[in-house]
């Protein structure tokens, strides 16, 4: 069997860097989105509107719950900031043509993933400081 020869250091960091830029620039909206869904729909679940479900989870199972997806999408969130910005660091050491271009695009990267996780902390502070249980108690 033949060794596959390695990877050119040339492309190594190219291809880090790719990897870091798109998680920062999708993979935090995507963390947010996915965060705000699953903790809508735990609620949901939890509070039924005056309905009688079979699957509705008691109150401090879907508290635990929300704080285990959220602390989950938290770190999630400042791994990709930590990505975003080492590529936006690694930009420096490409070749000249088309430095500015990777270097523009980490920016907005880092800039993106800032954004969203302090979306993403928002949203968990209104989960936090909303009296959910009695909101939806005074619905049914």
């Amino acid at each position: 069997m033949m060794e596959s020869a390695p990877a050119s250091p040339a492309r190594t960091p190219k291809r880090t860097i790719h990897a870091a830029m798109w998680f920062g620039l999708l993979g935090v909206p995507l963390v947010w989105a996915g965060h705000v869904l699953v903790c809508t729909g735990l609620v949901a679940i939890a509070c039924a509107g005056g309905v009688a479900q079979r699957n509705a989870l008691p109150w401090s199972v879907t508290h635990w719950l929300l704080a285990l997806v959220s602390a989950a999408a938290c770190a999630l969130s400042c791994a990709g900031i930590l990505a975003a910005r080492a590529s936006w660091q690694k930009t420096a050491t490409l070749p000249a043509p088309r430095r500015e271009t990777f270097r523009f695009v980490a920016w907005c990267s880092t800039a993106v993933s800032i954004a969203f996780t302090l979306g993403l902390v928002f949203t968990m502070a209104v989960l936090v400081t909303l009296p959910l249980q009695r909101v939806c108690e005074a619905l049914r």
